[in-house]
Protein backbone atom coordinates (compact mmCIF):
# COMPACT_ATOMS: atom_id res chain seq x y z
CA UNK A 1 0.00 0.00 0.00
CA UNK A 2 2.81 2.14 -0.13
CA UNK A 3 2.30 5.12 -1.71
CA UNK A 4 -1.54 5.20 -2.05
CA UNK A 5 -3.34 7.62 -0.69
CA UNK A 6 -5.58 7.50 2.78
CA UNK A 7 -8.67 9.68 3.24
CA UNK A 8 -10.43 11.15 6.27
CA UNK A 9 -13.13 13.45 6.26
CA UNK A 10 -12.87 15.67 9.32
CA UNK A 11 -15.61 17.11 10.99
CA UNK A 12 -15.91 20.25 12.88
CA UNK A 13 -16.80 20.85 16.97
CA UNK A 14 -19.55 22.71 17.53
CA UNK A 15 -17.37 25.15 19.58
CA UNK A 16 -15.22 25.67 16.46
CA UNK A 17 -18.48 25.91 13.97
CA UNK A 18 -19.83 28.34 16.31
CA UNK A 19 -16.20 30.45 16.17
CA UNK A 20 -16.75 30.33 12.50
CA UNK A 21 -20.17 31.71 12.10
CA UNK A 22 -18.86 34.83 14.62
CA UNK A 23 -16.28 35.16 11.89
CA UNK A 24 -18.45 35.14 9.35
CA UNK A 25 -20.86 37.25 10.60
CA UNK A 26 -17.87 39.81 11.41
CA UNK A 27 -16.71 39.47 7.29
CA UNK A 28 -19.93 40.51 6.62
CA UNK A 29 -20.42 43.34 8.94
CA UNK A 30 -16.61 44.36 7.21
CA UNK A 31 -17.98 43.81 3.55
CA UNK A 32 -21.34 45.91 4.31
CA UNK A 33 -18.93 48.33 5.92
CA UNK A 34 -16.81 48.88 3.06
CA UNK A 35 -19.95 48.63 0.65
CA UNK A 36 -21.54 51.57 2.83
CA UNK A 37 -18.36 53.94 2.28
CA UNK A 38 -18.14 53.09 -1.52
CA UNK A 39 -21.93 54.01 -1.62
CA UNK A 40 -21.16 57.43 0.54
CA UNK A 41 -18.17 57.99 -1.62
CA UNK A 42 -19.76 57.40 -4.59
CA UNK A 43 -22.90 59.91 -3.72
CA UNK A 44 -20.40 62.24 -2.62
CA UNK A 45 -18.73 62.52 -6.40
CA UNK A 46 -22.19 62.74 -7.64
CA UNK A 47 -23.16 65.78 -5.30
CA UNK A 48 -19.49 67.54 -6.27
CA UNK A 49 -20.39 66.77 -10.10
CA UNK A 50 -23.81 67.58 -9.77
CA UNK A 51 -22.31 70.96 -8.20
CA UNK A 52 -19.94 71.47 -11.10
CA UNK A 53 -22.61 70.79 -13.42
CA UNK A 54 -24.66 73.62 -11.73
CA UNK A 55 -21.99 75.70 -11.57
CA UNK A 56 -21.19 75.79 -15.39
CA UNK A 57 -24.79 75.63 -16.40
CA UNK A 58 -24.93 79.21 -14.23
CA UNK A 59 -21.54 80.22 -16.23
CA UNK A 60 -23.15 79.46 -19.45
CA UNK A 61 -26.46 81.17 -19.01
CA UNK A 62 -24.21 84.30 -17.99
CA UNK A 63 -22.15 83.87 -20.89
CA UNK A 64 -25.44 83.42 -22.76
CA UNK A 65 -26.90 86.43 -21.51
CA UNK A 66 -23.78 88.97 -21.92
CA UNK A 67 -23.79 87.53 -25.89
CA UNK A 68 -27.57 88.54 -25.33
CA UNK A 69 -27.07 91.59 -24.35
CA UNK A 70 -23.75 92.35 -27.05
CA UNK A 71 -26.40 91.41 -29.71
CA UNK A 72 -28.79 93.34 -28.33
CA UNK A 73 -26.84 96.25 -28.20
CA UNK A 74 -25.90 95.77 -31.72
CA UNK A 75 -29.36 95.41 -32.68
CA UNK A 76 -30.19 98.52 -31.26
CA UNK A 77 -27.09 99.78 -32.73
CA UNK A 78 -28.33 98.80 -36.16
CA UNK A 79 -31.36 99.86 -35.72
CA UNK A 80 -30.62 103.91 -34.61
CA UNK A 81 -28.34 103.65 -37.67
CA UNK A 82 -31.30 102.86 -40.13
CA UNK A 83 -33.71 105.01 -38.75
CA UNK A 84 -31.17 108.02 -38.62
CA UNK A 85 -30.94 106.91 -42.43
CA UNK A 86 -35.11 107.32 -42.47
CA UNK A 87 -34.17 110.65 -40.96
CA UNK A 88 -31.95 111.75 -43.41
CA UNK A 89 -34.22 110.64 -46.74
CA UNK A 90 -37.61 112.39 -44.62
CA UNK A 91 -35.15 115.51 -44.54
CA UNK A 92 -34.92 115.23 -47.98
CA UNK A 93 -38.52 114.89 -48.95
CA UNK A 94 -38.83 118.15 -46.85
CA UNK A 95 -36.02 120.08 -48.98
CA UNK A 96 -37.73 118.71 -52.32
CA UNK A 97 -40.88 119.83 -51.34
CA UNK A 98 -39.89 123.19 -50.28
CA UNK A 99 -37.96 123.27 -53.65
CA UNK A 100 -40.67 121.98 -55.29
CA UNK A 101 -43.05 125.13 -54.05
CA UNK A 102 -44.90 123.30 -51.33
CA UNK A 103 -46.64 124.99 -48.04
CA UNK A 104 -43.76 126.72 -46.28
CA UNK A 105 -45.39 126.87 -43.04
CA UNK A 106 -45.80 122.67 -43.66
CA UNK A 107 -42.85 121.96 -44.81
CA UNK A 108 -41.59 123.60 -41.48
CA UNK A 109 -43.44 121.55 -39.24
CA UNK A 110 -42.44 118.53 -41.07
CA UNK A 111 -38.87 120.42 -40.04
CA UNK A 112 -39.34 120.33 -36.64
CA UNK A 113 -41.00 117.61 -36.30
CA UNK A 114 -38.35 115.37 -37.74
CA UNK A 115 -35.55 117.09 -35.77
CA UNK A 116 -37.81 116.39 -32.17
CA UNK A 117 -37.58 112.77 -33.77
CA UNK A 118 -33.53 112.85 -34.16
CA UNK A 119 -32.63 114.25 -30.72
CA UNK A 120 -35.85 111.47 -29.09
CA UNK A 121 -33.28 108.55 -31.46
CA UNK A 122 -29.99 110.26 -29.84
CA UNK A 123 -31.23 110.14 -25.91
CA UNK A 124 -32.63 106.17 -27.14
CA UNK A 125 -35.51 107.09 -24.65
CA UNK A 126 -38.05 106.55 -26.42
CA UNK A 127 -38.25 103.08 -28.18
CA UNK A 128 -38.93 102.63 -32.18
CA UNK A 129 -39.32 105.76 -34.02
CA UNK A 130 -40.52 103.75 -37.32
CA UNK A 131 -43.96 103.89 -37.13
CA UNK A 132 -43.57 108.19 -36.39
CA UNK A 133 -41.67 108.43 -39.47
CA UNK A 134 -43.95 107.25 -41.51
CA UNK A 135 -46.36 109.39 -40.84
CA UNK A 136 -44.23 112.31 -41.04
CA UNK A 137 -43.33 110.63 -44.52
CA UNK A 138 -46.94 110.03 -45.68
CA UNK A 139 -47.85 113.96 -44.60
CA UNK A 140 -44.53 115.08 -47.18
CA UNK A 141 -45.79 112.94 -49.88
CA UNK A 142 -49.11 113.84 -49.78
CA UNK A 143 -47.92 117.81 -49.46
CA UNK A 144 -45.70 117.91 -52.42
CA UNK A 145 -47.13 119.57 -55.81
CA UNK A 146 -49.02 116.72 -58.07
CA UNK A 147 -47.66 116.86 -62.04
CA UNK A 148 -50.87 118.31 -63.54
CA UNK A 149 -51.39 118.09 -67.23
CA UNK A 150 -48.02 119.43 -68.55
CA UNK A 151 -48.99 118.72 -72.12
CA UNK A 152 -51.76 121.95 -71.64
CA UNK A 153 -49.37 123.96 -70.03
CA UNK A 154 -49.14 122.87 -66.73
CA UNK A 155 -46.04 124.00 -64.54
CA UNK A 156 -42.93 122.10 -65.54
CA UNK A 157 -41.17 123.40 -62.71
CA UNK A 158 -43.54 120.89 -60.28
CA UNK A 159 -42.91 118.27 -62.81
CA UNK A 160 -38.98 118.65 -62.16
CA UNK A 161 -39.69 118.17 -58.31
CA UNK A 162 -42.12 115.37 -58.72
CA UNK A 163 -39.92 113.12 -60.47
CA UNK A 164 -37.13 114.25 -57.98
CA UNK A 165 -39.22 112.83 -55.06
CA UNK A 166 -39.94 109.87 -56.68
CA UNK A 167 -36.25 109.21 -57.02
CA UNK A 168 -35.17 110.45 -53.75
CA UNK A 169 -38.34 107.99 -52.21
CA UNK A 170 -36.27 105.33 -53.56
CA UNK A 171 -33.98 106.28 -50.53
CA UNK A 172 -29.86 106.37 -50.83
CA UNK A 173 -29.81 102.24 -50.93
CA UNK A 174 -30.88 102.55 -54.39
CA UNK A 175 -27.57 103.82 -55.34
CA UNK A 176 -26.07 100.48 -54.46
CA UNK A 177 -28.86 98.44 -55.52
CA UNK A 178 -29.40 99.60 -59.19
CA UNK A 179 -26.12 101.86 -59.53
CA UNK A 180 -26.65 102.24 -63.48
CA UNK A 181 -30.34 103.07 -63.28
CA UNK A 182 -29.63 105.83 -60.51
CA UNK A 183 -26.77 107.46 -62.42
CA UNK A 184 -28.91 107.63 -65.51
CA UNK A 185 -32.09 109.11 -63.83
CA UNK A 186 -29.83 111.36 -61.84
CA UNK A 187 -28.44 112.22 -65.13
CA UNK A 188 -31.68 113.37 -66.80
CA UNK A 189 -33.01 114.93 -63.79
CA UNK A 190 -29.88 117.15 -64.99
CA UNK A 191 -31.10 117.41 -68.33
CA UNK A 192 -34.60 118.13 -67.25
CA UNK A 193 -33.94 120.73 -65.37
CA UNK A 194 -31.56 122.41 -68.21
CA UNK A 195 -34.48 122.25 -70.81
CA UNK A 196 -36.93 123.63 -68.69
CA UNK A 197 -34.72 126.45 -68.13
CA UNK A 198 -33.65 127.05 -71.44
CA UNK A 199 -37.12 126.68 -72.45
CA UNK A 200 -36.52 123.87 -74.67
CA UNK A 201 -40.69 122.66 -74.86
CA UNK A 202 -39.78 120.01 -76.87
CA UNK A 203 -36.30 118.17 -75.53
CA UNK A 204 -38.06 118.84 -71.79
CA UNK A 205 -41.58 116.70 -73.27
CA UNK A 206 -39.04 114.06 -74.40
CA UNK A 207 -36.80 113.65 -71.78
CA UNK A 208 -39.78 113.74 -68.89
CA UNK A 209 -41.05 110.88 -70.70
CA UNK A 210 -38.03 108.64 -70.68
CA UNK A 211 -37.23 109.40 -66.88
CA UNK A 212 -40.29 108.10 -65.95
CA UNK A 213 -39.39 104.96 -68.00
CA UNK A 214 -36.57 104.91 -66.61
CA UNK A 215 -37.84 105.35 -63.33
CA UNK A 216 -39.68 102.67 -62.90
CA UNK A 217 -37.23 100.02 -64.69
CA UNK A 218 -34.85 101.64 -61.84
CA UNK A 219 -37.84 101.28 -58.90
CA UNK A 220 -38.73 97.99 -59.96
CA UNK A 221 -34.90 96.98 -60.20
CA UNK A 222 -34.57 98.72 -56.41
CA UNK A 223 -37.63 96.59 -55.44
CA UNK A 224 -36.11 93.42 -56.99
CA UNK A 225 -32.83 93.96 -55.09
CA UNK A 226 -34.52 94.69 -51.32
CA UNK A 227 -36.54 91.65 -51.98
CA UNK A 228 -33.84 89.62 -52.90
CA UNK A 229 -32.31 90.95 -49.31
CA UNK A 230 -35.12 90.22 -47.82
CA UNK A 231 -35.42 86.52 -48.87
CA UNK A 232 -31.42 86.20 -48.59
CA UNK A 233 -32.12 87.31 -44.77
CA UNK A 234 -34.54 84.77 -44.38
CA UNK A 235 -32.36 82.24 -45.11
CA UNK A 236 -29.36 83.27 -43.32
CA UNK A 237 -31.68 83.85 -40.48
CA UNK A 238 -32.70 80.53 -40.87
CA UNK A 239 -29.12 78.37 -41.43
CA UNK A 240 -27.28 80.64 -38.47
CA UNK A 241 -30.80 79.27 -36.48
CA UNK A 242 -29.88 75.96 -37.71
CA UNK A 243 -26.05 76.20 -36.96
CA UNK A 244 -26.97 77.42 -33.52
CA UNK A 245 -29.02 74.53 -33.13
CA UNK A 246 -26.60 72.15 -34.19
CA UNK A 247 -24.11 73.64 -32.31
CA UNK A 248 -25.99 73.58 -29.23
CA UNK A 249 -26.51 70.33 -29.45
CA UNK A 250 -22.77 69.01 -30.39
CA UNK A 251 -21.65 71.47 -27.43
CA UNK A 252 -24.10 69.45 -25.19
CA UNK A 253 -23.61 65.98 -26.20
CA UNK A 254 -19.50 66.54 -25.75
CA UNK A 255 -20.41 68.15 -22.37
CA UNK A 256 -23.12 65.00 -21.53
CA UNK A 257 -19.41 62.99 -22.57
CA UNK A 258 -17.55 64.65 -20.33
CA UNK A 259 -19.40 64.48 -17.42
CA UNK A 260 -19.81 60.67 -17.96
CA UNK A 261 -16.10 60.19 -18.35
CA UNK A 262 -15.64 62.00 -15.14
CA UNK A 263 -18.55 59.71 -13.44
CA UNK A 264 -16.89 56.28 -14.95
CA UNK A 265 -13.48 57.57 -13.67
CA UNK A 266 -15.01 58.46 -10.13
CA UNK A 267 -16.80 55.52 -9.69
CA UNK A 268 -13.64 53.10 -11.05
CA UNK A 269 -11.27 55.46 -8.69
CA UNK A 270 -13.47 54.16 -6.14
CA UNK A 271 -13.63 50.61 -6.34
CA UNK A 272 -10.02 50.21 -8.42
CA UNK A 273 -8.00 49.33 -5.26
CA UNK A 274 -10.46 46.61 -4.29
CA UNK A 275 -10.76 45.11 -7.38
CA UNK A 276 -7.12 45.13 -7.44
CA UNK A 277 -6.73 43.89 -3.74
CA UNK A 278 -9.58 41.32 -4.57
CA UNK A 279 -7.53 39.61 -8.17
CA UNK A 280 -4.84 39.23 -6.00
CA UNK A 281 -6.64 37.41 -3.55
CA UNK A 282 -8.25 35.19 -5.56
CA UNK A 283 -4.72 34.63 -7.36
CA UNK A 284 -3.73 33.71 -3.42
CA UNK A 285 -6.34 30.81 -3.36
CA UNK A 286 -6.04 29.64 -7.02
CA UNK A 287 -9.19 31.25 -8.09
CA UNK A 288 -8.23 31.35 -11.62
CA UNK A 289 -11.52 32.04 -13.19
CA UNK A 290 -12.32 35.04 -10.33
CA UNK A 291 -9.31 36.33 -10.93
CA UNK A 292 -9.76 36.59 -14.56
CA UNK A 293 -13.29 37.84 -14.68
CA UNK A 294 -12.58 40.40 -11.99
CA UNK A 295 -9.36 41.51 -14.13
CA UNK A 296 -11.58 41.44 -17.63
CA UNK A 297 -14.11 43.28 -16.07
CA UNK A 298 -11.60 45.88 -14.68
CA UNK A 299 -9.96 46.17 -18.02
CA UNK A 300 -13.42 46.72 -19.73
CA UNK A 301 -13.66 50.13 -17.97
CA UNK A 302 -10.45 51.56 -18.45
CA UNK A 303 -10.03 50.27 -22.19
CA UNK A 304 -14.17 52.13 -22.98
CA UNK A 305 -12.90 55.24 -21.42
CA UNK A 306 -9.47 54.92 -23.18
CA UNK A 307 -11.12 54.68 -26.52
CA UNK A 308 -13.47 57.06 -25.51
CA UNK A 309 -16.36 55.37 -25.21
CA UNK A 310 -17.81 56.77 -22.20
CA UNK A 311 -21.42 55.04 -21.95
CA UNK A 312 -19.56 51.72 -22.41
CA UNK A 313 -17.33 52.26 -19.53
CA UNK A 314 -20.47 53.44 -17.58
CA UNK A 315 -21.88 50.27 -18.11
CA UNK A 316 -18.76 48.22 -17.76
CA UNK A 317 -17.94 50.27 -13.90
CA UNK A 318 -21.69 49.39 -13.28
CA UNK A 319 -21.24 45.40 -13.49
CA UNK A 320 -17.90 45.83 -11.80
CA UNK A 321 -19.42 47.85 -8.89
CA UNK A 322 -22.12 44.74 -8.90
CA UNK A 323 -19.89 41.75 -9.13
CA UNK A 324 -17.29 43.12 -6.56
CA UNK A 325 -19.52 42.49 -3.60
CA UNK A 326 -20.44 38.76 -4.69
CA UNK A 327 -16.46 38.74 -5.31
CA UNK A 328 -15.56 39.55 -1.86
CA UNK A 329 -18.06 37.41 -0.48
CA UNK A 330 -16.57 34.25 -2.30
CA UNK A 331 -13.03 35.44 -1.09
CA UNK A 332 -14.25 35.63 2.63
CA UNK A 333 -15.52 32.06 2.25
CA UNK A 334 -12.56 31.10 0.45
CA UNK A 335 -10.38 33.13 3.59
CA UNK A 336 -12.19 31.18 6.45
CA UNK A 337 -11.90 27.61 4.27
CA UNK A 338 -8.10 28.43 4.63
CA UNK A 339 -8.01 29.56 7.88
CA UNK A 340 -9.76 26.41 8.82
CA UNK A 341 -7.31 24.44 6.73
CA UNK A 342 -4.39 25.84 8.64
CA UNK A 343 -5.96 25.74 12.02
CA UNK A 344 -6.40 21.52 10.75
CA UNK A 345 -2.87 21.59 10.24
CA UNK A 346 -1.61 23.39 13.15
CA UNK A 347 -3.37 20.54 15.07
CA UNK A 348 -2.11 17.95 12.92
CA UNK A 349 1.50 19.17 13.43
CA UNK A 350 0.83 19.02 17.17
CA UNK A 351 -1.06 15.78 17.15
CA UNK A 352 1.72 14.29 15.11
CA UNK A 353 4.93 15.50 17.01
CA UNK A 354 2.57 13.73 20.12
CA UNK A 355 2.97 10.65 18.14
CA UNK A 356 6.56 10.87 17.36
CA UNK A 357 6.66 12.16 14.16
CA UNK A 358 9.15 15.23 13.44
CA UNK A 359 7.84 17.45 10.86
CA UNK A 360 9.86 18.35 7.94
CA UNK A 361 8.52 21.09 5.81
CA UNK A 362 5.23 22.18 4.10
CA UNK A 363 3.51 24.49 1.25
CA UNK A 364 0.55 26.08 0.83
CA UNK A 365 -0.64 25.05 -2.90
CA UNK A 366 -3.66 27.49 -3.04
CA UNK A 367 -7.01 24.99 -2.33
CA UNK A 368 -4.44 22.87 0.18
CA UNK A 369 -1.57 22.86 2.54
CA UNK A 370 1.14 19.64 2.14
CA UNK A 371 2.92 18.83 4.95
CA UNK A 372 5.79 16.48 5.36
CA UNK A 373 6.45 14.14 8.73
CA UNK A 374 8.84 11.36 9.27
CA UNK A 375 9.30 8.62 11.94
CA UNK A 376 11.96 7.53 13.90
CA UNK A 377 11.90 4.04 11.60
CA UNK A 378 12.37 6.23 8.35
CA UNK A 379 8.81 5.83 7.34
CA UNK A 380 7.37 9.44 5.59
CA UNK A 381 4.20 11.01 5.56
CA UNK A 382 2.91 13.46 3.35
CA UNK A 383 -0.73 15.19 4.28
CA UNK A 384 -2.73 17.24 2.68
CA UNK A 385 -5.19 19.47 4.29
CA UNK A 386 -7.70 20.30 1.96
CA UNK A 387 -11.96 20.82 1.22
CA UNK A 388 -13.89 18.73 -0.80
CA UNK A 389 -16.50 21.14 -2.70
CA UNK A 390 -18.94 21.94 0.20
CA UNK A 391 -15.97 23.09 2.24
CA UNK A 392 -15.57 19.80 4.45
CA UNK A 393 -12.47 19.18 5.44
CA UNK A 394 -9.93 16.34 4.54
CA UNK A 395 -6.90 14.91 4.91
CA UNK A 396 -5.06 12.73 2.95
CA UNK A 397 -2.28 10.69 3.40
CA UNK A 398 0.58 9.03 0.93
CA UNK A 399 2.76 6.46 3.36
CA UNK A 400 6.38 5.34 2.44
CA UNK A 401 8.29 3.07 4.24
CA UNK A 402 5.63 1.49 6.36
CA UNK A 403 6.73 -2.65 7.19
CA UNK A 404 3.22 -3.28 8.18
CA UNK A 405 1.75 -3.41 4.67
CA UNK A 406 1.08 -7.08 3.02
CA UNK A 407 -0.78 -8.21 0.18
CA UNK A 408 -1.89 -11.40 -1.03
CA UNK A 409 -0.91 -13.09 -4.60
CA UNK A 410 -4.31 -12.54 -5.80
CA UNK A 411 -4.85 -9.29 -4.81
CA UNK A 412 -7.91 -9.61 -2.63
CA UNK A 413 -6.60 -8.81 0.45
CA UNK A 414 -4.93 -5.56 1.52
CA UNK A 415 -3.69 -4.45 5.67
CA UNK A 416 -1.91 -1.95 7.53
CA UNK A 417 -2.86 -2.39 10.38
CA UNK A 418 -0.56 -0.28 12.47
CA UNK A 419 -0.27 2.50 10.62
CA UNK A 420 -4.08 3.25 10.79
CA UNK A 421 -3.65 2.57 14.48
CA UNK A 422 -1.38 5.23 14.42
CA UNK A 423 -3.00 7.29 12.11
CA UNK A 424 -6.17 6.72 14.73
CA UNK A 425 -3.51 8.18 17.65
CA UNK A 426 -2.79 11.25 15.61
CA UNK A 427 -6.74 11.68 14.97
CA UNK A 428 -7.64 11.41 18.75
CA UNK A 429 -5.51 13.70 19.62
CA UNK A 430 -6.88 16.46 17.40
CA UNK A 431 -10.43 16.28 19.24
CA UNK A 432 -8.92 18.93 21.63
CA UNK A 433 -8.44 21.42 18.95
CA UNK A 434 -11.87 20.88 17.72
CA UNK A 435 -11.02 18.65 14.85
CA UNK A 436 -12.72 15.18 14.57
CA UNK A 437 -11.20 13.14 11.50
CA UNK A 438 -13.32 9.88 10.57
CA UNK A 439 -12.82 6.59 9.51
CA UNK A 440 -9.14 6.41 7.63
CA UNK A 441 -10.08 4.76 4.28
CA UNK A 442 -8.08 3.65 1.06
CA UNK A 443 -8.97 2.34 -1.92
CA UNK A 444 -9.18 -1.40 -1.42
CA UNK A 445 -9.92 -1.39 2.55
CA UNK A 446 -12.98 -3.46 3.83
CA UNK A 447 -16.18 -2.19 4.81
CA UNK A 448 -16.34 -2.73 8.59
CA UNK A 449 -12.29 -4.02 9.19
CA UNK A 450 -8.80 -3.64 9.26
CA UNK A 451 -6.50 -4.82 6.23
CA UNK A 452 -9.19 -6.95 4.46
CA UNK A 453 -9.83 -6.26 1.03
CA UNK A 454 -13.67 -7.23 -1.04
CA UNK A 455 -13.26 -9.99 -2.95
CA UNK A 456 -12.13 -8.50 -6.67
CA UNK A 457 -11.03 -5.37 -5.01
CA UNK A 458 -7.89 -3.63 -6.30
CA UNK A 459 -4.23 -4.97 -4.72
CA UNK A 460 -2.21 -2.15 -3.11
CA UNK A 461 1.64 -3.43 -3.76
CA UNK A 462 4.49 -2.39 -2.20
CA UNK A 463 7.03 -0.40 -4.27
Amino acid sequence: MSGSPKYSTVAVSAARLQEEAQRRARQQAERRRREAERAAERQRLAAARADARRRRMAELVEARQAADDKRMTGVRMEHARATERKLTQLDELINALESAGGPADAAERLREETDLLRKRLRHGTEGSLDEEIERLRGRAVRLRPSARDHGSGGDRGEAVAALALRLADLGPQAAVDDPEGHRECTGLLVQLRAAREEGRTARFEALRGTIEHRLTRHAAAVEAAAAHRRTEAVRESERVARQQEADRLAAEEEQRRREAVAEATDRLGTIADAVRDAIRDAEDFTEITLAHELRSALSAVTEALDAGRPDDALAAVARLEEGLPRAEAMLDELLLAYERRAELARALQHAMAGAGFSFTGGADEGQGLLLHFARTNGALYSTTVASTPDGAPVLAYRVEGEADMSAVPDGAEVACDRTEDLLDQVHDAMADDGFVPGELLWEGKPPGGRGRGLPGARTERRR
